[in-house]
């Protein structure tokens, strides 16, 4: 590769990290301003927690629709009305008066924001393949790293100073930064784009029939699906587990919540390094060990040993949330590996799959919330496991036929 293209390489990664950047921030920033929302809105915490799983909910449906327009009327296109509809719900969130509003406006800001982020895959998986893919993956990870690092303290700060709707603000103000961004430099889509019709639907259709005939694909899919879903219970009962049983303020929390950001990173570098030398399923593998092994300890800490120090289960989290740094790259690159034409369509059922699963799991713990801290580690453990299930059951033969040629 020239000095040229990696500069050119470098720059589509910053761009596209950049859009991905929206989804975090827009679920991290809120995080340590949730009991300040409660009281606003006269509601309890946890109704205003469930707001995470309806967002989560809207992005589902918004990478479903987003990711098969993508295919058929083009990349960039789908991303600017998507960031637009985005910019649009924001604006009205920082003037809710009820946890109803605030839940309506967060469903319809996903809505747009699924949109935009589910092209990102599919315009990676237009220009690279194989390995070279799974490197775009994890540098476009480790430039979005610094979105959920800074997004809760920003939100801490933000609060402080202009309330919970000073948030919101700044959510629209920087989505409307990177429309105008994309607007101007997003690479032209390869795709030609189509009228909205009868025949547009049917090939719609097609593309998603192709993407469930691959089984061997499913795996890959539901285990991405369900170890996200692990972190979205840490990320739906964190602050309660943080502030209300260890007493943490608003910033001690940002803090906290931002040392599993920098296990993140520090697993991502390793999946960018690892690459050179070894397949992204055998760094998968890895990942997926250490969330199960960290999941189960807190777990049983938790149920027979009581609260345990703030440190060790803050150590737990960290390496747990930030196996996500060895798995979603590499899980992404095995999925999209399968999948030439019906990109946008495959990247559409990956994403809908993985928010939809996680946005259940995370409206369940929410139900399941007993004042405890048993409930977090219990149903990180829970989807690990169902992710370690499902991916033996579906793509096995991916290792087991590797192991007969040898």
């Amino acid at each position: 590769m020239t000095q040229t293209q990696e500069r050119s390489r470098r720059q589509l990664a910053m761009m596209l990290a950049a859009l991905v950047a929206v989804m975090p921030f827009s679920i991290d920033a809120y995080l340590p301003a949730m009991p300040q929302m409660a009281q606003a809105l006269g509601a309890h915490i946890h109704q205003v927690e469930r707001s995470l799983s309806v967002f989560i909910f809207g992005v589902a449906l918004g990478q479903l629709c987003g990711g098969a327009l993508s295919d058929v009327q083009g990349r960039r296109t789908v991303t600017l009305f998507g960031l637009a509809v985005y910019v649009a719900a924001t604006v009205a969130l920082p003037f809710v008066g009820s946890v109803e509003g605030l839940l309506l406006w967060r469903f319809v800001q996903a809505v747009g924001g699924g949109m935009a982020t589910v092209t990102v895959a599919a315009v990676v998986r237009d220009r690279f393949e194989g390995q070279e893919a799974a490197q775009m993956f994890a540098l476009i990870g480790i430039i979005t790293m610094m979105a959920p690092l800074a997004a809760p303290m920003i939100g801490a700060l933000l609060k402080q100073f202009g309330g919970w709707q000073a948030i919101f603000v700044f959510l629209g103000v920087y989505a409307a930064a990177v429309a105008a961004l994309l607007y101007r430099r997003m690479p032209a889509s390869v795709q030609p784009r189509r009228r909205f019709d009868r025949a547009l639907l049917r090939d719609i259709g097609a593309n998603y029939r192709r993407v469930f005939r691959q089984p061997e694909a499913l795996g890959f899919l539901f285990c991405q699906a369900l170890c996200f879903s692990a972190m979205v219970v840490f990320l739906t009962e964190s602050s309660f587990v943080y502030m209300e049983l260890y007493h943490l303020g608003s910033k001690q929390y940002a803090l906290a919540f931002g040392a599993n950001i920098f296990t993140m990173m520090f697993f991502n570098r390793v999946t960018a390094y690892s690459l050179r030398r070894t397949d992204a399923k055998n760094i998968l593998i890895v990942g997926i060990a250490l969330q199960l092994v960290c999941n189960l300890a807190a777990f049983l800490l938790v149920c027979f040993g009581g609260l345990p120090p703030f440190a060790v289960l803050l150590g737990l989290m960290m390496v747990s949330v930030g196996t996500q740094g060895l798995i979603v790259a590499n899980t992404q690159a095995c999925y999209m590996g399968y999948f030439k034409q019906e990109g946008g369509s495959a990247n559409a059922v990956l994403g809908t799959v993985q928010f939809s699963l996680a946005g259940l799991i995370g409206w369940l713990t929410t139900q399941a919330h007993n004042g405890s801290a048993q409930v977090m580690p219990g149903m990180m453990l829970a989807s690990t496991v169902a992710a370690i299930a499902l991916l033996w059951l579906f793509s096995r033969r991916v290792w087991l036929d590797k192991g007969r040629t040898a």
